[in-house]
Protein backbone atom coordinates (compact mmCIF):
# COMPACT_ATOMS: atom_id res chain seq x y z
CA UNK A 1 0.00 0.00 0.00
CA UNK A 2 2.74 2.32 0.89
CA UNK A 3 4.38 1.84 -2.58
CA UNK A 4 1.13 2.04 -3.95
CA UNK A 5 0.58 5.96 -2.79
CA UNK A 6 4.00 6.71 -3.30
CA UNK A 7 3.43 5.62 -7.24
CA UNK A 8 0.31 7.58 -7.41
CA UNK A 9 1.98 10.73 -5.37
CA UNK A 10 4.74 10.75 -8.14
CA UNK A 11 2.83 10.10 -11.18
CA UNK A 12 0.18 12.73 -9.96
CA UNK A 13 2.77 15.34 -9.34
CA UNK A 14 4.61 14.68 -13.57
CA UNK A 15 0.53 14.90 -14.77
CA UNK A 16 0.11 18.09 -12.55
CA UNK A 17 2.77 20.02 -13.85
CA UNK A 18 3.06 18.62 -17.54
CA UNK A 19 -1.22 20.23 -17.30
CA UNK A 20 0.21 23.48 -16.07
CA UNK A 21 3.01 23.36 -18.65
CA UNK A 22 0.78 23.15 -21.36
CA UNK A 23 -2.22 25.16 -19.87
CA UNK A 24 -2.88 27.65 -22.55
CA UNK A 25 -0.45 26.83 -25.43
CA UNK A 26 -2.23 25.96 -28.54
CA UNK A 27 -0.87 22.97 -29.84
CA UNK A 28 -0.02 24.21 -33.65
CA UNK A 29 1.51 27.17 -32.27
CA UNK A 30 3.90 24.87 -30.06
CA UNK A 31 4.40 22.47 -33.42
CA UNK A 32 5.31 25.96 -35.34
CA UNK A 33 8.14 26.67 -32.67
CA UNK A 34 9.25 23.38 -32.86
CA UNK A 35 9.36 22.97 -36.71
CA UNK A 36 11.43 26.38 -36.63
CA UNK A 37 13.81 24.88 -34.57
CA UNK A 38 17.39 24.65 -36.80
CA UNK A 39 19.11 21.40 -36.77
CA UNK A 40 22.80 22.00 -36.84
CA UNK A 41 22.40 23.39 -33.00
CA UNK A 42 19.95 20.62 -32.22
CA UNK A 43 23.00 18.45 -33.08
CA UNK A 44 25.42 20.30 -31.39
CA UNK A 45 23.35 20.25 -27.98
CA UNK A 46 23.61 16.10 -28.45
CA UNK A 47 27.32 16.07 -28.70
CA UNK A 48 27.73 18.38 -25.88
CA UNK A 49 25.57 16.24 -23.48
CA UNK A 50 27.17 13.00 -24.68
CA UNK A 51 30.88 14.79 -23.61
CA UNK A 52 29.58 15.07 -20.79
CA UNK A 53 28.47 11.12 -20.55
CA UNK A 54 32.09 10.51 -21.72
CA UNK A 55 33.50 12.69 -18.55
CA UNK A 56 31.41 11.02 -16.18
CA UNK A 57 33.14 7.86 -17.65
CA UNK A 58 36.42 9.01 -16.62
CA UNK A 59 35.70 10.82 -14.07
CA UNK A 60 35.30 7.07 -12.87
CA UNK A 61 37.68 5.02 -13.94
CA UNK A 62 40.27 6.79 -11.18
CA UNK A 63 38.17 5.97 -8.64
CA UNK A 64 39.59 2.03 -8.14
CA UNK A 65 43.06 0.90 -7.90
CA UNK A 66 43.70 -0.68 -11.15
CA UNK A 67 42.14 2.05 -12.71
CA UNK A 68 38.49 1.36 -14.18
CA UNK A 69 38.28 0.24 -18.24
CA UNK A 70 36.99 3.67 -19.73
CA UNK A 71 34.61 0.98 -21.53
CA UNK A 72 33.07 -0.28 -18.53
CA UNK A 73 32.42 3.25 -17.13
CA UNK A 74 31.48 5.05 -19.61
CA UNK A 75 29.04 1.96 -20.79
CA UNK A 76 27.84 1.85 -17.12
CA UNK A 77 27.09 5.57 -17.22
CA UNK A 78 24.93 5.06 -20.46
CA UNK A 79 23.33 1.97 -19.17
CA UNK A 80 22.66 3.98 -15.63
CA UNK A 81 21.34 6.96 -17.30
CA UNK A 82 19.11 5.39 -19.65
CA UNK A 83 17.49 2.91 -16.66
CA UNK A 84 16.97 5.91 -14.56
CA UNK A 85 15.17 7.43 -17.32
CA UNK A 86 12.47 4.41 -17.33
CA UNK A 87 12.27 2.95 -13.79
CA UNK A 88 12.07 4.51 -11.01
CA UNK A 89 13.66 5.22 -7.55
CA UNK A 90 16.63 5.74 -8.98
CA UNK A 91 17.24 2.05 -9.72
CA UNK A 92 20.12 3.14 -12.40
CA UNK A 93 22.55 3.57 -9.71
CA UNK A 94 22.58 0.21 -8.69
CA UNK A 95 22.49 -1.11 -12.38
CA UNK A 96 25.87 1.31 -12.98
CA UNK A 97 27.33 -0.48 -9.87
CA UNK A 98 26.52 -3.58 -11.26
CA UNK A 99 27.70 -2.99 -14.81
CA UNK A 100 31.00 -1.57 -12.65
CA UNK A 101 31.18 -4.62 -10.24
CA UNK A 102 31.11 -7.37 -13.13
CA UNK A 103 33.07 -5.85 -15.64
CA UNK A 104 36.13 -4.95 -13.20
CA UNK A 105 35.44 -7.91 -11.02
CA UNK A 106 34.95 -5.92 -7.69
CA UNK A 107 32.82 -6.79 -4.89
CA UNK A 108 29.48 -5.34 -4.62
CA UNK A 109 30.61 -2.93 -1.52
CA UNK A 110 33.16 -1.41 -3.47
CA UNK A 111 31.08 -0.75 -7.25
CA UNK A 112 28.34 0.81 -4.91
CA UNK A 113 31.26 3.09 -2.68
CA UNK A 114 32.44 4.27 -6.10
CA UNK A 115 29.04 5.41 -7.07
CA UNK A 116 27.65 6.78 -4.13
CA UNK A 117 30.62 9.01 -4.14
CA UNK A 118 29.80 10.05 -7.44
CA UNK A 119 26.67 11.32 -6.45
CA UNK A 120 27.61 12.65 -3.61
CA UNK A 121 30.08 15.33 -5.38
CA UNK A 122 27.11 15.84 -7.97
CA UNK A 123 25.04 16.65 -5.01
CA UNK A 124 27.84 18.72 -3.84
CA UNK A 125 27.44 20.65 -7.39
CA UNK A 126 23.68 20.83 -6.88
CA UNK A 127 24.76 22.22 -3.55
CA UNK A 128 27.06 24.64 -5.09
CA UNK A 129 24.51 25.68 -7.81
CA UNK A 130 21.93 26.40 -5.63
CA UNK A 131 24.10 28.44 -3.47
CA UNK A 132 24.96 30.50 -6.34
CA UNK A 133 21.15 30.77 -7.79
CA UNK A 134 19.67 31.53 -4.05
CA UNK A 135 22.75 34.55 -3.96
CA UNK A 136 21.73 35.72 -7.14
CA UNK A 137 18.07 36.59 -6.88
CA UNK A 138 18.68 37.74 -3.44
CA UNK A 139 18.07 35.52 -0.94
CA UNK A 140 21.41 35.47 1.00
CA UNK A 141 19.57 33.73 4.03
CA UNK A 142 19.01 30.52 2.87
CA UNK A 143 22.54 30.11 1.92
CA UNK A 144 22.89 29.07 5.01
CA UNK A 145 20.64 26.22 5.26
CA UNK A 146 22.48 25.00 2.44
CA UNK A 147 25.71 25.00 3.46
CA UNK A 148 25.45 23.35 6.79
CA UNK A 149 23.59 20.88 4.79
CA UNK A 150 26.75 20.41 2.61
CA UNK A 151 29.53 20.40 5.25
CA UNK A 152 27.30 18.29 7.73
CA UNK A 153 27.76 15.45 4.72
CA UNK A 154 31.60 16.28 4.60
CA UNK A 155 31.86 16.12 8.56
CA UNK A 156 30.47 12.49 8.44
CA UNK A 157 32.58 11.09 5.68
CA UNK A 158 36.10 12.59 7.37
CA UNK A 159 34.87 11.57 10.40
CA UNK A 160 35.19 8.06 9.01
CA UNK A 161 37.93 8.53 7.12
CA UNK A 162 39.93 10.11 10.13
CA UNK A 163 38.72 7.36 13.04
CA UNK A 164 38.13 4.29 10.94
CA UNK A 165 36.87 2.59 14.50
CA UNK A 166 33.75 4.58 13.42
CA UNK A 167 32.62 3.00 10.75
CA UNK A 168 32.22 -0.54 13.40
CA UNK A 169 28.90 1.25 14.52
CA UNK A 170 27.02 -0.92 11.58
CA UNK A 171 27.78 -4.07 13.86
CA UNK A 172 25.25 -3.33 16.37
CA UNK A 173 22.61 -2.49 14.20
CA UNK A 174 19.45 -4.89 14.60
CA UNK A 175 19.87 -6.27 11.30
CA UNK A 176 21.20 -10.01 9.87
CA UNK A 177 24.61 -10.37 9.72
CA UNK A 178 24.94 -10.28 6.25
CA UNK A 179 23.39 -6.99 6.24
CA UNK A 180 25.42 -5.24 8.71
CA UNK A 181 28.91 -7.16 7.68
CA UNK A 182 27.60 -5.03 4.12
CA UNK A 183 27.42 -1.88 5.76
CA UNK A 184 30.97 -2.10 7.33
CA UNK A 185 32.61 -3.36 4.34
CA UNK A 186 30.29 -0.53 2.35
CA UNK A 187 31.24 2.10 4.77
CA UNK A 188 34.85 1.28 4.43
CA UNK A 189 35.00 1.68 0.52
CA UNK A 190 33.88 4.82 1.19
CA UNK A 191 36.13 6.12 3.52
CA UNK A 192 38.81 5.07 1.63
CA UNK A 193 38.00 7.39 -1.57
CA UNK A 194 38.88 10.55 0.62
CA UNK A 195 42.09 10.70 -0.25
CA UNK A 196 43.83 14.16 -1.35
CA UNK A 197 44.08 12.73 -4.66
CA UNK A 198 40.91 11.57 -5.34
CA UNK A 199 38.88 14.29 -3.74
CA UNK A 200 40.82 16.62 -6.48
CA UNK A 201 40.31 14.22 -9.24
CA UNK A 202 36.42 14.27 -8.45
CA UNK A 203 36.04 17.65 -7.94
CA UNK A 204 37.75 19.06 -10.97
CA UNK A 205 36.22 16.36 -13.12
CA UNK A 206 32.61 17.03 -11.39
CA UNK A 207 33.57 20.82 -12.03
CA UNK A 208 33.52 19.94 -16.08
CA UNK A 209 30.98 17.43 -15.99
CA UNK A 210 28.41 20.10 -14.53
CA UNK A 211 29.89 22.98 -16.96
CA UNK A 212 28.93 20.71 -20.05
CA UNK A 213 25.76 20.37 -18.42
CA UNK A 214 25.56 23.94 -18.24
CA UNK A 215 26.03 24.50 -22.02
CA UNK A 216 23.96 21.67 -22.94
CA UNK A 217 21.21 24.02 -21.51
CA UNK A 218 22.27 27.17 -22.85
CA UNK A 219 23.43 25.99 -26.22
CA UNK A 220 19.71 24.32 -26.22
CA UNK A 221 17.86 27.85 -25.03
CA UNK A 222 19.98 30.07 -26.96
CA UNK A 223 21.47 28.45 -29.99
CA UNK A 224 17.78 25.66 -31.08
CA UNK A 225 15.42 27.90 -29.54
CA UNK A 226 16.30 31.09 -30.34
CA UNK A 227 15.89 33.09 -26.98
CA UNK A 228 18.75 35.67 -26.35
CA UNK A 229 19.31 35.14 -22.92
CA UNK A 230 22.23 36.50 -20.99
CA UNK A 231 24.26 34.28 -19.51
CA UNK A 232 23.09 34.62 -15.99
CA UNK A 233 19.38 34.09 -17.13
CA UNK A 234 20.37 30.67 -18.56
CA UNK A 235 22.36 29.52 -15.60
CA UNK A 236 19.74 30.62 -13.56
CA UNK A 237 17.23 28.68 -15.57
CA UNK A 238 19.55 25.74 -15.09
CA UNK A 239 20.10 25.34 -11.79
CA UNK A 240 15.77 26.05 -11.58
CA UNK A 241 15.32 22.52 -13.87
CA UNK A 242 18.29 20.71 -12.20
CA UNK A 243 17.19 21.24 -8.58
CA UNK A 244 13.45 20.48 -9.73
CA UNK A 245 14.76 17.16 -11.24
CA UNK A 246 15.08 16.26 -7.65
CA UNK A 247 11.34 16.08 -6.80
CA UNK A 248 9.30 13.26 -6.49
CA UNK A 249 8.03 12.35 -10.08
CA UNK A 250 7.63 9.78 -12.80
CA UNK A 251 11.30 8.47 -14.30
CA UNK A 252 12.77 10.80 -15.93
CA UNK A 253 11.55 13.78 -14.05
CA UNK A 254 8.66 14.53 -17.44
CA UNK A 255 6.47 17.51 -16.97
CA UNK A 256 8.46 18.30 -13.49
CA UNK A 257 11.29 19.61 -15.96
CA UNK A 258 8.85 21.37 -18.42
CA UNK A 259 6.80 22.92 -15.90
CA UNK A 260 10.02 24.46 -13.67
CA UNK A 261 11.77 25.45 -16.83
CA UNK A 262 8.89 27.09 -18.30
CA UNK A 263 8.25 28.92 -15.00
CA UNK A 264 11.52 29.77 -15.37
CA UNK A 265 11.93 31.26 -19.10
CA UNK A 266 8.52 33.04 -18.51
CA UNK A 267 10.12 35.36 -15.24
CA UNK A 268 12.75 35.95 -18.03
CA UNK A 269 9.64 37.55 -20.24
CA UNK A 270 9.79 34.65 -22.72
CA UNK A 271 6.23 34.04 -24.15
CA UNK A 272 4.69 30.90 -22.96
CA UNK A 273 4.71 28.81 -26.11
CA UNK A 274 8.68 29.74 -26.89
CA UNK A 275 9.33 29.14 -23.43
CA UNK A 276 7.34 25.38 -23.56
CA UNK A 277 8.53 24.56 -26.78
CA UNK A 278 12.64 25.18 -25.51
CA UNK A 279 11.74 23.66 -22.22
CA UNK A 280 10.70 20.38 -24.49
CA UNK A 281 13.44 20.18 -26.53
CA UNK A 282 16.37 20.73 -23.93
CA UNK A 283 14.27 18.06 -21.60
CA UNK A 284 14.52 15.76 -24.52
CA UNK A 285 17.53 16.68 -25.50
CA UNK A 286 18.29 15.14 -22.55
CA UNK A 287 16.25 12.14 -22.39
CA UNK A 288 15.93 10.33 -25.42
CA UNK A 289 19.71 10.17 -26.97
CA UNK A 290 21.05 8.64 -23.80
CA UNK A 291 17.83 6.31 -22.93
CA UNK A 292 18.49 5.25 -26.28
CA UNK A 293 22.00 4.67 -26.55
CA UNK A 294 22.19 3.01 -22.83
CA UNK A 295 19.50 0.53 -24.19
CA UNK A 296 21.70 -0.61 -27.33
CA UNK A 297 24.67 -0.72 -25.02
CA UNK A 298 22.74 -2.80 -22.67
CA UNK A 299 21.60 -5.27 -25.74
CA UNK A 300 25.18 -4.95 -27.97
CA UNK A 301 27.76 -5.14 -24.51
CA UNK A 302 26.07 -6.87 -21.49
CA UNK A 303 28.49 -6.68 -18.78
CA UNK A 304 30.95 -9.70 -18.53
CA UNK A 305 29.93 -12.38 -15.86
CA UNK A 306 32.71 -12.55 -12.66
CA UNK A 307 35.24 -15.05 -13.51
CA UNK A 308 35.28 -18.37 -11.18
CA UNK A 309 36.60 -16.54 -7.82
CA UNK A 310 35.89 -13.14 -8.30
CA UNK A 311 34.82 -11.47 -4.87
CA UNK A 312 31.09 -11.07 -4.87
Amino acid sequence: MPSFVSAVLKYGISLFCLFHAFRGVPLRELWDVLSRFPLPPMLLTTAVSFAAYAVMGVRLTRMNTPPLSFRSAFCATLAGLAVNNVVPAKAGEVAKAVWIGRNNHLPADAALGIVFMERFFDVNALALLSLWFVWHVGRRGATLLFLACLLAGWLVLLLMRRCPKVVSWAARLPLPREITGFLQRFLSALAGHLTAGRLVWMASTSFLVWSLYALETITALNGVAGLGLSWKAALSVFALSSLGMLLPSSPGAIGVYEAIAVAALRAHDVPHEQALAAALFAHMAQFIPVTLAGGLIMLAFPPEPKKEGAEG
